[in-house]
């Protein structure tokens, strides 16, 4: 039963990171304000809502990798690139680290230069965090911290 349920959350990240890299996933833009992927934008509401954009497209593919809710039962991205995860009590906590290390690469291919956190909460109420893994931007070093209780 442990071997299923780890292999449910590596299935998760899986189809995530399958389902997010096509350009299949790209969310028609409006407005003639967008630029490429991989290029910096630098005036000021512009690209505050651009960023939010890409936040919104970013969530909503997590969302959509998971659609049973057998490993993730809500994401929140907040302001800062923090992606909140309250995780299904089937995943088992050694899988943790893995699906964070999933998640990690592949916002640090959506927002790439920016260091970026993971946080993993229990689904209970409220939420009990975890873990947390962490991508430093400038090293690409990945961390994972489970919490002590």
């Amino acid at each position: 039963m442990r071997r299923v349920v780890a292999t449910a959350a590596l299935g998760c990240a899986a189809l995530f990171l399958a389902g997010g890299c096509g350009p299949q996933e790209a969310a028609p833009r409006g407005g003639g304000g967008d630029w490429p992927a991989g290029q910096s934008q630098t005036r000021g509401a512009s690209a505050g809502s651009s960023q939010r954009l890409r936040q919104a497209e970013f969530l909503n593919r997590v969302r959509r990798s998971d659609p049973q809710y057998q490993t993730i039962q809500k994401a929140i991205l907040n302001e800062n690139n923090e992606l909140g995860l309250i995780l299904s009590r089937n995943v088992e906590l050694d899988s943790i680290p893995r699906l964070m290390q999933a998640l990690l690469t592949q916002m640090a291919q959506e927002f790439p230069g920016q260091d970026l956190t993971v946080i993993a909460y229990a689904p209970t109420q409220p939420p009990r965090r975890i873990g947390t893994g962490h991508l430093d931007a400038r090293t690409r070093a990945m961390t994972f911290t489970p919490q002590t209780q």
